[in-house]
């Protein structure tokens, strides 16, 4: 087995051509340099290096040898700077996922900030619903995900972070056209035309929650007229005026402020959805995966929507 402080020597007597100058450049005495060039020699069963009348030179064993330690040591030098950079965070490549809302709304920005402190660092964002990235988590696939519904503690290290307010929207003309009023009963909500998040996505599981407060019987007591795969979809399904949606404030901000889309009160409390950071119990993150993951839980969403006292939650740490 070639010894990597053998082969520093070698290279450093070969290029200088002198002992003494070359146990100087790497901090050796001049005997000890003499020591471990001859055990390569010993090892590589050829000799190296000639010391004669006319100075040191390299034999043709040498001549042949030494592109081939510059490569070795070179590899050596780069192998441990990756080592290094990954340890630290600095590069390397991550997947993670998002659930729909916050891979569309959220970690975009988080990954952007991030990776202007992590220039090396090179992440690949997939959006699905809060289920199906939990499952991709689950089976080893994802580091990370940032999902809308919790998930089992004894599968998941589970991190409740950031929050989102969930809000009743329609277009302007379904508003005038069945004349919602913009503060909703129990009642009003039984006849309102629904379109509602799939199975699996944290909306869904959130406003389904809200409405067993308001002594609803989930979603059985409303009107469904669709159901749809994504917050996109049903923004652009509202604004067909196809029905009413409870969409994260994230989603429609703009169409809030362009009126595109009209906000409308619903009973009770407001819904205010958490986002929760998962990782597999069974795997150890990655310098990088943990590094973003300390970065993200240290974060919270914009002032707008403006939160009450005592909903917005504190950063994890």
């Amino acid at each position: 087995m070639l010894e990597m402080r053998q082969i520093q020597v070698f290279l450093a007597v070969s290029e200088l051509l002198n002992f003494s100058r070359a146990a100087e450049k790497i901090h050796l005495t001049q005997p000890t340099v003499s020591g471990h060039l001859k055990a390569l020699e010993e090892q590589l069963k050829v000799k190296l290096i000639e010391r004669g009348r006319r100075g040191v030179r390299l034999t043709p064993a040498g001549e042949l040898f030494h592109p081939f330690a510059r490569r070795i040591f070179t590899l050596q030098e780069r192998a441990a700077k990756e080592l290094n950079l990954y340890a630290n965070a600095a590069t390397g490549n991550l997947e993670i996922g998002g659930s729909n809302t916050s891979g569309e709304y959220i970690l975009p920005a988080l990954i952007g900030h991030f990776c202007t402190q992590h220039r090396q660092a090179r992440i690949t964002l997939k959006i699905g619903d809060s289920n199906s990235i939990t499952n991709l988590v689950a089976d080893g696939e994802l580091e990370l995900g940032l999902v809308g519904a919790p998930a089992p503690k004894n599968e998941f290290n589970s991190h409740r972070c950031l929050a989102d307010e969930l809000i009743l929207v329609a277009g302007p003309e379904m508003v005038t056209e069945l004349k919602i009023p913009r503060q909703l009963t129990s009642d009003n909500l039984r006849k309102l035309p629904f379109i509602i998040r799939e199975k699996g996505s944290g909306t869904r599981r959130t406003f389904e929650k809200a409405l067993a407060q308001l002594g609803l019987n989930y979603l059985s007591d409303l009107n469904i007229i669709a159901e749809m795969g994504s917050a996109e979809a049903i923004r652009q399904a509202l604004k067909n005026h196809l029905g009413v949606a409870v969409l994260s404030s994230l989603a429609v901000a703009e169409d809030l402020e362009n009126q595109k889309l009209i906000k409308l009160q619903l009973p009770g409390e407001p819904i205010y959805r958490p986002f929760y950071l998962i990782s597999s119990r069974d795997r150890s993150l990655s310098p990088l995966a943990a590094a973003l993951s300390q970065f993200i839980l240290k974060k919270e969403l914009p002032a707008d929507p403006t939160y009450p006292e005592g909903h917005r939650p504190r950063p994890a740490v």
